[in-house]
């Protein structure tokens, strides 16, 4: 049983079905990235998941607390989940503090955000005096009243410990790395840092389950690639149970524990993200987590024949699949359709024992590697990725082999 389950879960517009029958299972603690193109319904199903859209079908679960299903659907601030939107969404009027603070609760006995300049605060020693109305006002009449560094708290997974709203405030305020920032206006912050106060927000309450909607598609590549490995180390090390919605394959692969591929509101295959990229169920899984190369082939025990000869092959048809790729195989002289990585095929120098294979015709350089076109006898055009100091150059005839085992699947899959 997973921490949340997802059971034959159905969401409709109208007449207009957008998911349809998905099941999910998400392990207590990992981070599972939902990835698909635009309109699959990746955002549907957080919607859904949260309780922002009604379900028509199935059932969802959360550390054994069902949120939805027939005659159940329980509000989204009770459901005991934390959203980050793709666009940050601070409260402009609040400072980065209160906004980390709005979802805690507020109350004059626990709640140290209520102390005004000159009171004690229980337990932090005034840490966040300054952060009311009244503070906001006289900030600079009572600035000497507001010097106290901020301190990390220390950190911890157990989720029964309780601790003044002022604490857990400063506590989250530096475990994002805005210690300093507590009392700045959201129009004062870098895309970054507003989307560092946003999972912050999100972290505050100790939600059961983290839910987020492609939080970094907004910011340029360089901050995007560096907030995103900053944010999934600190979901893992807050151990919490989180869902990424992306249509980023790089994001997915990188980033996440397993991997669920969406198209037409349905999950074609979840696993790893290993399991994903190498053995996926159909080519277009295939051709939408990475690159591939595709060729016509038939089957001859456990081998293809193909354009680049005849190669060791699995078997991927549906059966296979679903059985760990223990099913049977078709039967010999079947047409089948072979597919690669480019990363799989090898380059070496041609052999004199035989005709080249290939010929160098296009490079698209991406600095680190690049993407190899080869023309092969008959016209056939096939990619390998190869690194950036073993490039050819284009004319130059290679013979081309393959790494691995070629995958095969059944024609029209």
């Amino acid at each position: 049983m997973g921490w949340v389950t997802i059971q034959g879960m159905g969401v409709a517009y109208g007449d207009s079905r957008v998911l349809d029958d998905v099941s999910l299972r998400i392990p207590r603690g990992s981070l599972v990235a939902v990835l698909g193109p635009s309109g699959c319904g990746k955002t549907t199903l957080l919607r859904a998941i949260a309780g922002l859209l009604p379900v028509t079908a199935g059932t969802i679960t959360v550390g054994g607390r069902l949120v939805t299903g027939p005659g159940v659907q329980r509000a989204p601030e009770k459901r005991g989940m934390g959203w980050v939107p793709q666009d940050a969404s601070l409260f402009p009027h609040l400072t980065v503090g209160e906004n980390i603070g709005f979802g805690l609760p507020r109350t004059r006995q626990s709640d140290d955000l209520y102390c005004e300049p000159g009171e004690t605060a229980g337990g932090v020693g005034g840490l966040f005096a300054g952060l009311t109305r009244r503070a906001r006002a006289n900030r600079t009449r009572h600035a000497s009243l507001h010097t106290t560094p901020l301190a990390p708290a220390p950190i911890t997974p157990d989720r029964s410990r309780r601790t003044s709203r002022a604490a857990r405030i400063a506590e989250l305020a530096t475990l994002v790395g805005l210690a300093e920032l507590v009392d700045r206006a959201p129009s004062q912050l870098s895309g970054g840092q507003a989307q560092r106060v946003s999972l912050a927000r999100a972290l505050a309450p100790r939600p059961d389950l983290m839910l987020l909607d492609e939080p970094f598609a907004a910011l340029d590549p360089l901050l995007r690639s560096a907030l995103r490995t900053e944010v999934a180390a600190l979901l893992r090390s807050q151990h919490n149970t989180s869902l990424l919605v992306t249509h980023d394959q790089e994001e997915a692969l990188s980033l996440a524990d397993f991997v669920a591929v969406m198209r037409g509101g349905e999950i074609l295959q979840f696993g790893s993200p290993a399991d994903v990229y190498e053995r996926p169920v159909d080519p277009w899984v295939a051709g939408f987590v990475g690159d591939t190369v595709e060729l016509d082939g038939v089957w001859q025990g456990g081998r293809v024949a193909c354009g680049l000869g005849s190669l060791p092959a699995d078997w991927m048809g549906a059966r296979a699949v679903n059985d760990g790729g223990a099913a049977s195989a078709p039967a010999d002289g079947t047409s089948v359709r072979v597919l690669l990585r480019p990363e799989w095929l090898t380059l070496s120098a041609p052999s004199t024992e035989r005709q080249t294979d290939a010929a160098t015709t296009a490079i698209a350089y991406a600095g680190h590697d690049a993407l190899v076109s080869f023309t092969l006898a008959g016209g056939l055009v096939v990619r390998a990725r190869v690194a950036a100091p073993d490039l050819p150059r284009v004319g130059d005839r290679l013979s081309l082999g393959v790494r691995q085992n070629a995958l095969a699947y059944p024609l029209g899959s």
